[in-house]
């Protein structure tokens, strides 16, 4: 009767109330798991039909506890369902599934008679539910609870019967005083190695993405790199040629850099690259790609763009650039980008289109820099 692991916990999943499972992920996670669990207390039930069948467990005890069980699980479906769930600290309501689970089963045995020896392994069954979920100190106090329980069970039941078996009852009690909480030692355990396995795999996972992006990041400015932007290229090509839609490319060089790490020193010229990949990508769209070509080169991919719009986003970049004062150099000192713009056209290669871009790169050079012009 409860669910096994969940992910961590989310708000509100309450807006999708009739249908079987929530529109929220998580949510309808839960209420799967919480069916795939909940399909269990079958067996409690079969149990107690083949019990009552041999005639170990009266027709009534069966009938009694088969819908009380039935009664239990839609109650918690409800509960998942409406969100109501969400309310509590733990919204799995693990601790509360199980503890149910165990005191239902203890009413169940205060009827079955001869049969309450064979249907306490039950107990275990409800608490297994709880060890990937749950630490040591919740599966103790479950313990407990099914400790007691069944010591209420047991007393009741001499009341009713004083010529009960006592010494089988205390075999009984005893052996549940030993097995619960091992068990919910044991549990622990294996929650404890869960949890650890879990946090590895999420600091796996967070190492494997630092990798991938130191990977495709220009270590100085932090702007995508050159190996990246070829893929990026190659794989815009690909699009275009199966879409036949355009594609442009702006190659952006800083003008006189140069100059500027010869008059300034090379701190002065790293700190204006780094200044510029922050400013060079502002507004643009989100399919848009910008990096560091090499040295003080930078490139533009500008998907489902034509020249026009190209050479719209480079103007936008170049007049940004000029009218910025860059920290680090004199006020006087301003910084200007000279800027090539290339379409690609339909069945030409990468290097042909990088070419183009460059070539009309060094015509806005020689026509004066701080200029944009295109090619193609």
């Amino acid at each position: 009767m409860s669910e096994v692991l969940t992910g961590p916990e989310v708000p509100d999943a309450r807006s999708d109330r009739f249908t079987l499972f929530s529109a929220d992920e998580r949510q309808s996670l839960r209420l799967g798991r919480f069916l795939m669990a909940g399909g269990s207390s079958l067996l409690i039930i079969l149990v107690l039909g083949l019990f009552a069948f041999l005639g170990l467990l009266p027709w009534r005890a069966a009938v009694e506890g088969t819908a009380g069980i039935v009664t239990l699980v839609a109650l918690f479906f409800f509960v998942f369902r409406s969100g109501l769930n969400l309310r509590f600290a733990d919204p799995s309501l693990v601790t509360e599934q199980v503890g149910a689970a165990i005191v239902f089963l203890a009413y169940i045995m205060y009827h079955a008679g001869p049969a309450r020896a064979q249907l306490m392994l039950f107990y275990l069954v409800a608490m297994l539910f709880g060890v990937l979920r749950l630490n040591a100190k919740r599966l103790m106090g479950l313990a407990a609870v099914a400790i007691v329980a069944h010591g209420t069970v047991l007393h009741l039941t001499y009341l009713r019967n004083a010529s009960m078996d006592v010494r089988a009852a205390f075999i009984e009690f005893g052996v549940l005083v030993i097995v619960l909480p091992w068990f919910a030692v044991m549990g622990g355990y294996v929650n404890r190695l869960r949890v650890r396995l879990s946090d590895s795999n999420r600091e796996l996972h967070r190492a494997f993405a630092q990798i991938e992006e130191l990977a495709i990041r220009d270590e100085l400015t932090a702007a995508f790199n050159r190996r990246f932007l070829m893929e990026t290229l190659a794989r815009e090509r690909s699009r275009a040629e199966r879409a036949n839609e355009p594609f442009s490319i702006c190659m952006l060089d800083i003008d006189h850099f140069k100059l500027i790490n010869d008059s300034l020193g090379h701190a002065a010229g790293d700190s204006v690259l780094k200044h510029f990949a922050a400013l060079a990508p502002r507004g643009l769209r989100g399919v848009d790609t910008f990096g560091r070509f090499g040295g003080e080169e930078f490139l533009l991919v500008l998907p489902g763009t034509d020249r026009q719009g190209a050479l719209a986003v480079a103007e936008r970049v170049r007049a940004l650039t000029e009218a910025t004062a860059f920290p680090g150099l004199p006020y006087e000192r301003r910084v200007t980008v000279s800027a090539g713009v290339a379409t690609y056209v339909r069945g030409e290669d990468i290097g042909a289109l990088l070419a183009r871009a460059d070539k009309a790169l060094y015509q806005a050079k020689n026509a004066g820099r701080n200029r944009v012009t295109a090619l193609g």
